[in-house]
């Protein structure tokens, strides 16, 4: 029996179940030290006065180009004052009493931006971000939150596609992804296969339209998105390669193959410092595959005069991957180095990037089927784009994140609401199986411990009757993670770096890495086995909202693979949101999402819960 769960003072555990192998988290008693400062409730604060700074941004993390206009409004009392952004599209606010507050900031042309805030006195200033939406994204089409569903029917046409694909017979692969198209034409999956089948027939206008119209689609489509990128650098549009490639990153986070192209958009116009810095994250993030994007970065060094660092770029490309065809040409560039030759100037360099070759990136249908992803990547091979200028610490953070919470569960001693779950097994060739779900009646208890801290207690019942999950795989005690990753009993286990200023559905957010402790004695995650516990350290992020400090999201991974269970990966990302309680007319920062990737003794699954109330 495999399985995971939380314990006192511990944070919550998962465990599978496979035959007599089972996995779970459990719902036994979990205790947390939480923190201050939610919405309704008043802590004690000190009586000295705090300094609000609202610091206003585009979508980008870029301060607004003119004046916006931000009214605060207390909660209780009379204060209700607007001020016009001055400085770096600052509106500042001094002399303001702790307490519960709502801003708004409005900008002609974009989206109002509310938030929910509580001004406390754990330091006389404080600052917290908005980030204004443009008006044209407000009725922006995308995918349904919970996904598009995969017939039978349409799976096969999607396999024979990709099967043949693998072996080159793109028309063949063109006939099965049309097929699939007309049996799900609002599939944006589909209209990018279909566009991958046109581009391996040579029909470069023909993809270019298919990955459009999946953009019309689902704007956020990753795929798409950087293969109409990459078609536009091919095509020497450089200014509309580089926009949508931005715009994948912006929405999607970059791995290497996003990094590698945006650094070849860069350098062909001109932008040399903004190249380099993405040529070298490619290099990094890339690992193995990381030669091309080094032969890059050396050309982009040469060409901003840094001649000692374009050659040790190279010389790195030989000594590490000898073998890559890459090797060769880095033999070349340092050799043209030494060799005898006239002054060329920097802007002469920078020039001949213009014509660089656009980087060869297969597409991923055209790879081995063992490296086709079938879960998320792990944390340290994505990035998010943070805002530029903008300086955090953890130790300031956490403690107001702390502080919201203690406030966020005080008041509240069970909540209740309907929870989905499902379970699928993932194939070799990541192709997901038939999902299994049940719901459940859903409680969690808040139990106070001690003089500020609670533990959380959870209870499910089935509502077809029985209590078991779909499947022999169960999960439980995920509620915990948020709180338990914040309180103060475990934070000595773990390491906490503030990364930056990120975006999470259009929110202003800090954007914090944690890596707990390989010799943790308060692990955050279990797996149990006939009887024996096998903590599980990990690493993560975790988003809070630079303005109200609740958890929009945590993302963890294993911190390295536990060879004795046979567990490879355990990613799991969980979203968080304000949740209404009709029935006490009460609301809570709950978990809205959570999904599991698991690969574990060779089988890959895929478990989903979300509250549907």
């Amino acid at each position: 029996m495999v399985h995971l769960r939380p314990s006192l003072f511990t944070l919550p555990r998962v465990s599978i179940a496979i035959g007599c192998l089972v996995l779970f988290c459990s719902d036994s008693a979990f205790a947390q030290r939480p923190t201050g400062g939610g919405r309704g409730g008043q802590p004690s604060f000190s009586p000295s006065t705090v300094s609000l700074a609202v610091n206003v941004r585009n979508a980008s993390g870029v301060p607004m180009d003119g004046a916006t206009l931000v009214t605060l409004v207390a909660s209780v009392g009379s204060y209700n004052q607007t001020v016009t952004t001055r400085d770096a599209s600052t509106a500042t606010f001094d002399g303001l009493s702790p307490g519960d507050y709502d801003v708004e900031a409005t900008y002609p042309g974009y989206q109002n931006a509310a938030e929910h805030i509580t001004v406390n006195a754990l330091g006389s200033t404080m600052q917290v971000y908005l980030y204004m939406i443009p008006e044209s994204a407000k009725n922006s089409p995308g995918p349904s939150a919970k996904g598009i569903v995969v017939s039978p029917k349409l799976q096969a046409e999607i396999d024979k596609g990709l099967e043949a694909m693998r072996k080159r017979k793109f028309e063949v692969a063109h006939t099965h992804f049309s097929k699939g198209l007309l049996l799900a034409p609002g599939n944006p999956d589909l209209s990018y296969l279909v566009g991958a089948a046109e581009l391996g027939l040579n029909h470069i206008e023909l993809a270019r339209q298919n990955f459009e119209h999946a953009l019309t689609l689902d704007p956020t489509h990753e795929r798409s998105l950087l293969a109409l990128g990459e078609l536009q650098l091919r095509n020497g549009e450089t200014a509309a390669a580089v926009a949508t490639l931005e715009k994948a990153f912006l929405k999607n986070g970059a791995g290497w193959r996003t990094h590698l192209l945006l650094a070849t958009a860069y350098a062909k116009a001109g932008r040399l410092p903004d190249a380099e810095t993405h040529a070298r994250r490619a290099a990094e993030l890339g690992r193995e595959k990381g030669a091309g994007a080094r032969l890059l970065l050396g050309e982009i060094q040469r060409a901003e005069g840094k001649l000692r660092e374009a050659k040790l770029t190279w010389q790195e490309i030989v000594t590490k991957f000898p073998g890559d065809p890459s090797a060769a040409e880095a033999k070349k560039r340092i050799a043209s180095l030494s060799a005898p030759q006239t002054v060329v100037s920097v802007s002469s360099e920078a020039a001949a990037l213009a014509n660089l070759p656009v980087p060869t990136t297969p597409a991923i249908e055209l790879l081995p089927a063992n490296e086709r992803p079938w879960a998320p990547p792990d944390i340290d091979s994505r990035e998010y784009p943070l805002a530029k200028d903008t300086s955090c610490s953890s130790d300031e953070i956490l403690p107001q994140a702390e502080n919201r919470m203690r406030a966020q569960l005080k008041n509240f001693e069970k909540f209740t609401a309907t929870e989905h779950i499902e379970h699928q097994e993932i194939d070799r060739l990541g192709r997901p199986g038939p999902v299994k779900s049940r719901d459940f009646s859903y409680i969690v208890f808040v139990n106070r411990f001690a003089d500020d801290s609670f533990f959380l207690d959870e209870d499910r019942q089935s509502t077809g009757g029985g209590s078991s999950f779909p499947t022999s795989l169960a999960t439980t005690g995920l509620n915990n993670l948020g709180v338990s990753i914040l309180q103060p009993v475990v934070r000595g286990e773990f390491s906490y770096q503030c990364e930056g200023l990120a975006s999470i559905r259009g929110k202003a957010t800090w954007q914090i890495r944690f890596q707990e402790s390989k010799n943790s004695t308060t692990a955050v995650r279990e797996w149990q086995r006939e009887g024996k516990i096998y903590p599980i350290a990990i690493k993560g992020r975790i988003w809070l909202s630079s303005a109200s400090f609740d958890v929009l999201r945590i993302e963890t991974d294993l911190l390295e693979p536990v060879q004795i269970l046979g567990l490879t990966r355990d990613h799991l990302v969980v979203d968080y949101g304000l949740v209404n309680f009709s029935a006490s007319n009460a609301t809570l920062w709950l978990r809205w999402d959570d999904e599991m990737h698991m690969d574990l003794g060779g089988h890959r699954y895929r478990h989903r819960h979300y509250l549907t109330d």
